[in-house]
């Protein structure tokens, strides 16, 4: 099985950190997993399986350098260099919303300082009234959705003068927004990058991740096969070798 969750998580798939949900904090998912399914789990990172997703099926399968913008209720990155997925030293490529200044932590709040948002509605429904607004032309909604993008520009525009991309790749579920995003970004990125990588839009929207985590699995199936020269049955997986 393969499992994807907000936050830093090891190489044994274990949470090191996460903000979104602090109580997952230092919890071992794949082992509590293990223990429920009996069979081999492996965990990573939402938006880097996001990017696996669409390196293997989607936006950037012919593509060898790829960010990835995951952009929803919270923003994140995905990486793709020489063809694979970077992961660094400890797993926390692509974590540039732990830095303020990059403006990731703040982007979504624009969108709740539209005028027209119901204090009460959680945050999905206050992002697609916002949305909704912006693309019948109401005027305010398109000045939040503007200022939300120039939030998430600043960290893609670091990611893109540092890697140097082929792609940029918007994902996640502001992604179906697309018509309101992908020109505005790809102009703040016209702005600070040197080169602006061709920008596209995910043909997974919010699915990529559990297609990532799939993609995860294959991986390790694929890998435990080429050791063995040969499968030799459902017993080698249920012993949990690799994980």
């Amino acid at each position: 099985m393969g499992a994807a969750t907000t936050g830093l998580v090891d190489g044994a798939g274990r949470v090191l950190l996460s903000e979104a949900l602090a109580e997952w904090t230092g919890m071992d998912l794949a082992a509590h997993l293990r223990r429920l399914l009996g069979a081999p789990v492996l965990v990573d990172n939402d938006c880097k399986l996001a990017a696996l997703a669409e390196s293997w099926r989607g936006a950037a399968r012919h593509a060898k350098d790829v960010v990835l913008i995951q952009a929803g209720l919270r923003t994140g990155a995905g990486l793709i260099i020489g063809g694979r997925l970077h992961r660094g030293f400890g797993n926390a490529a692509g974590e540039l919303g732990a830095l303020p200044a990059a403006g990731w932590i703040r982007a979504q709040e624009h969108l709740r300082s539209w005028p027209g948002a119901d204090p009460s509605a959680d945050e999905v429904d206050v992002a697609g009234a916002v949305f909704e607004a912006a693309r019948t032309g109401d005027r305010k909604a398109r000045t939040v959705v503007r200022r939300y993008v120039r939030e998430v520009a600043v960290g893609a525009a670091a990611l893109v003068l540092t890697l140097d991309p082929e792609l940029v790749v918007l994902s996640g579920g502001f992604s179906r927004s697309a018509d309101l995003i992908a020109d505005p970004l790809k102009h703040e990125l016209d702005r600070w990058c040197i080169r602006t990588p061709e920008v596209r839009i995910s043909e997974f929207g919010d699915e990529g991740v559990a297609l990532g985590a799939v993609r995860l699995a294959l991986d390790h199936v694929s890998r435990e096969i080429h050791e063995r020269g040969a499968m030799e049955g459902p017993a080698l997986f249920s012993r949990g070798r690799g994980v």
